[in-house]
């Protein structure tokens, strides 16, 4: 439910890595900012962008919607019942585990399918224990969540600015952003 944790971020880089596997469409849904559309349209990502509301192409394999910074909970609803893996990232600090804590009991109380949902924890330090220390805290609530952790690399903004996926970006720790990426695209796939 907050901001800046890195959703589009981490919509456009995952879109680019499930494109590895097959056919891979973007739905920015994030009408007001359009921040992951933006992207795949200024640059060479091969995935297809979709406009919310459109048809997906025959053929596409994967479908990673890019929502908007508040959702309506009867949006995120709908989502995880059309959808076989929900993530909801959140940066591994107190402010945003409380949120994310807060965000999953009102996913369940307005009759989501809980089966669907992830946490990703997303912007950890790339040095220490931090994020692993959220996604432990995290799973020791109870929370589903995912094993993977996206660590905060300068890269990431780059690969924004230069409207490649974080791998094509000329940043020595470009490949560490990478592997995180392609970490937890094995994992949801």
């Amino acid at each position: 439910m907050k901001g800046g944790v890195g959703k589009s971020t981490l919509a456009v880089n995952l879109a680019g890595a499930l494109a590895m596997r097959g056919p891979t469409a973007l739905m920015d849904a994030d009408a007001a900012i359009q921040t992951s559309g933006g992207w795949i349209a200024r640059g060479a990502i091969p995935v297809t962008l979709l406009e919310e509301g459109a048809a997906i192409p025959a053929g596409t394999r994967y479908l990673v919607v890019d929502t908007e910074g508040r959702p309506e909970i009867d949006d995120m609803v709908e989502l995880t019942r059309q959808s076989h893996v929900v993530l909801i990232p959140t940066a591994p600090n107190s402010v945003e585990v409380e949120a994310t804590a807060k965000l999953l009991r009102r996913l369940e109380d307005a009759g989501a399918n809980m089966k669907t949902i992830r946490i990703v924890v997303t912007k950890a330090p790339p040095v220490g224990s931090v994020g692993q220390a959220a996604r432990d805290e995290l799973r020791a609530m109870g929370m589903p969540v995912c094993e993977t952790v996206i660590r905060r690399y300068t890269a990431h903004e780059r690969a924004h600015e230069q409207a490649v996926l974080v791998r094509n970006t000329q940043d020595s720790r470009a490949e560490n952003a990478w592997g995180d990426i392609l970490s937890l695209t094995v994992e949801v796939c």
